[in-house]
């Protein structure tokens, strides 16, 4: 099952989707007038219904050392071993590591990013488009070998999506990859502070996964508390540029997920979610639209609870982000983040707070999987 679009829910993704691209700007972005929370009066758009005394469910897991077995497994497997040329044959075999040099053309033309030299490729990885990897069987080193193929019609790219294109490949080397085994030395390798034997960082990734699992739970219960309260509210429209506001906070995030994997946007979208453009666009307007409703409704509890964010307020949360974001001081802080989207982000988490304790959350222990 494909992936869908996230909507910008509760308090952790709203800090962090707010401000985490804050002094970043995109390219090939449409400037935003910016909204600020301030500027909206709620009671124009939404009448509350039941919001204090909702159930919600913390589905928490517990962790078992299963679990923790056959992360270290994955871990294993996605770390780069060491190279071994194969010296036995120069034919490219499947699972074998080729390092080559490569020219993608169009209409005999060489395209943007299908070009590169000393490549090292897992043949049978599935990291090329279809076809790629499995022309290169059976070709010897030294050999070149034109590769006629045609890209997914869903290829993030527009250009070459559906495309006829060729790819003159030459095999320069052959060699296997020989994958780390889980021991001391491996775990000395990762330099963690006091890990460093097998048994002590089974423990320590126990506990991370706990804590991850742990904050995974709570957030699950807080989008389930915010979803009933804005299903048991009515909401008569919402300003548009709102939706924009949380239209481009996640062009921005999933920018920076792409980014992260190396990937511009689209290509990203079209990997994780199997959306072309249109598509992607669809339904990130669509979570934007609904994002904008929820974000009203806090606006509404916010002003009849009154509940406010003070300077008290701003001044700890900074002390306790500026160096979760990768500031080296709280003055950085202040001069690189749009401190008005800071405290509309910090005034949603004390809205779902304020439902979080007003709430019957119903633990379920010792669920595993």
């Amino acid at each position: 099952m494909k992936r869908k679009i996230a909507k910008v829910l509760v308090a952790g993704l709203i800090g962090l989707q707010l401000i985490g691209c804050s002094n970043q700007k995109e390219e090939n972005t449409e400037e935003v007038k910016e909204i600020y929370f301030e500027e909206i009066n709620a009671d124009e758009y939404v009448t509350l219904g039941e919001y204090k005394g909702l159930q919600a469910v913390n589905n928490r897991q517990t962790i078992t050392d299963e679990e923790v077995d056959s992360y270290i497994e994955y871990l294993l497997a996605m770390t780069p071993g060491e190279k071994e040329e194969i010296t036995d044959r120069d034919v490219v075999e499947n699972g074998d590591v080729a390092n080559i040099d490569y020219v993608g053309k169009k209409d005999g033309v060489a395209f943007d990013g299908g070009t590169a030299e000393g490549y090292d490729l897992g043949i049978g990885s599935g990291s090329f488009i279809p076809g790629f990897e499995e022309g290169l069987v059976g070709v010897k080193v030294g050999e070149t070998v034109d590769l006629e193929l045609t890209f997914p019609e869903n290829y993030g790219a527009a250009d070459l999506a559906g495309a006829e294109v060729v790819f003159m490949v030459t095999v320069n080397s052959i060699s296997k990859e020989i994958k780390p085994e889980f021991n001391d030395d491996f775990v000395a390798g990762l330099g963690i502070e006091n890990v460093s034997t097998t048994e002590e960082y089974h423990a320590y990734l126990k506990k991370a996964m706990e804590e991850n699992e742990k904050a995974y739970a709570l957030q699950e219960v807080q989008t389930q508390l915010l979803t009933l309260a804005t299903e048991n509210a009515t909401v008569s429209g919402r300003p548009q540029e709102l939706v924009d506001k949380f239209y481009q906070i996640n062009i921005n995030n999933m920018t920076y997920e792409a980014s992260s994997y190396g990937m511009d946007l689209m290509s990203y979208v079209s990997a994780m979610y199997g959306l072309d453009e249109e598509g992607f666009e669809a339904e990130t307007v669509a979570a934007a639209e609904e994002s904008a409703v929820q974000a009203l409704v806090c606006l509404k509890i916010a002003k009849d609870e009154n509940i406010v964010v003070t300077e008290e307020d701003v001044e700890a949360a900074i002390e306790n982000d500026y160096a979760a974001y990768g500031y080296p001081s709280i003055d950085d802080f202040k001069a690189a983040v749009d401190m008005n989207k800071y405290k509309d982000s910090l005034l949603l988490n004390k809205v779902v707070d304020f439902l979080m304790e007003n709430a019957t959350i119903t633990e379920v222990p010792e669920i595993t999987e």
